[in-house]
């Protein structure tokens, strides 16, 4: 609930139902719940919200009237209606619920843009995950079905919105790069603060070099296309011509029939089979086509599994490259193929770098270090003097 006091707090506008443990893959709760156990909480509302019914909380009924809509629009075959990523600060139900944050108050606006009313004595901060550009570029997240005029005039309106933001909170690095090439926005402004397991793994995670002696590679990723998986495919040939008794388990309903030696292909898994396999497979990949985080990463890590991968989008910011993980500057088959052979060659080293994975998940990716970032963002008088662990230097 929000304070009584006149003290600033901070207003959470999300890509969804706030209070949906799915919504942003589990970012959203995550982000909510470390803001209210700090008492920073005003309040949190979907950006597609209508009233303030459901400031504080969700409402029961109308969830369930939303599952039944979204349930009944699928079977129909009724495409998702067309929805605004801008929020109109004059307009209801954002008016009301602004006029009634206390003064310095912050608004988090989560993928979306505001339209800001200048009258009122409140702070903006803007999460982005990458620019248009990096989205067009990687042709990712329906981008590619933009006309260029589209584009344009979204790249107008995101860069000027964010240069009119009071400060900028990303998952990875890489948007503070992109925004001051692209945007001019000093780099500064930009606060990467990552993202922790959503799938806890708390318990001790073994040295268990048997472990890594099975050369066993998991994949999870139920967009194949986007997550890389026809290009793990063609890497993974070729590790196997060089390691013959490989493994690969892809977890992907997205992935179509593979019928490819050493590859077991599993589709909708739950977590417990989840949890088995991040904590009994030797390797992780996921070459991400398009990628702003990646939390199934830091899952895998938190279970002692290291990554292979890419250099690309946020893996420079998760992996501590060769001491939780193998990443190759090669961003193809070639190079994925040579940085999974690198790693399941070397089981002692496969299996350090286990265990360095599970310290750095505890040590600088888990959610205290996560709000710390976020905190230094928007409220660094809340941190009492301390310096945020950050991802890697700023």
């Amino acid at each position: 609930m929000a304070s009584s006091q006149n003290t600033p707090q901070l207003l959470y506008i999300a890509p969804g139902d706030p209070w949906d443990r799915w919504t942003n893959s589990g970012t959203s709760i995550s982000l909510i719940e470390g803001l209210r156990a700090k008492g920073l909480l005003f309040g949190a509302l979907s950006r597609f919200a209508t009233d303030t019914a459901e400031l504080h909380g969700r409402s029961p009924l109308r969830h369930l009237t939303r599952e039944a809509g979204g349930r009944l629009s699928k079977l129909l075959r009724r495409p998702p209606p067309s929805r605004p990523e801008t929020v109109d600060e004059r307009a209801e139900p954002w008016a009301s619920v602004l006029r009634r944050l206390p003064p310095n108050s912050w608004v988090l606006y989560h993928y979306a843009l505001p339209e800001i009313d200048r009258s009122l004595p409140i702070r903006r901060v803007l999460f982005q995950d990458m620019t248009v550009d990096d989205a067009v570029a990687a042709r990712g997240f329906g981008w590619s079905r933009l006309s260029a005029a589209e584009v344009d005039e979204r790249r107008a309106r995101t860069a000027q919105a964010n240069r009119d933001a009071d400060a900028i909170v990303s998952f990875a690095g890489f948007v503070a790069d992109t925004m001051h090439a692209q945007y001019g926005i000093p780099k500064s402004k930009v606060f990467p603060i990552g993202g922790g397991p959503i799938r806890r793994w708390d318990r001790p995670v073994p040295a268990d070099l048997e472990r890594y002696r099975q050369r066993h590679v998991l994949f999870c990723g139920r967009a194949w296309e986007r997550k890389g998986g026809p290009v793990l495919i063609e890497a993974f040939r070729r590790v196997r011509r060089e390691l013959p008794d490989a493994k690969l388990t892809v977890v992907s309903s997205g992935a179509p029939p593979l019928n490819e030696p050493g590859v077991e292909q599993l589709g909708l898994i739950d977590d417990a089979r989840l949890h088995q396999l991040f904590s009994t497979c030797s390797l992780f990949t996921m070459p991400s086509i398009c990628e702003s985080w990646g939390l199934v990463y830091v899952e895998a890590a938190a279970h002692g599994c290291p990554t292979a991968n890419w250099s690309n989008w946020a893996l420079p910011d998760i992996v501590d490259r060769n001491v939780t993980g193998v990443l190759t500057d090669r961003h193809d088959a070639d190079g994925l193929a040579e940085a999974l052979v690198e790693a399941l060659r070397d089981p002692q080293h496969l299996m350090e770098m286990g265990q360095n994975a599970v310290r750095r998940v505890h040590e600088v990716l888990d959610w205290p270090h996560v709000m710390d970032r976020l905190l230094a963002a928007t409220f660094p008088e809340a941190l009492d003097g301390r310096e945020p662990v950050w991802m890697r230097p700023r």
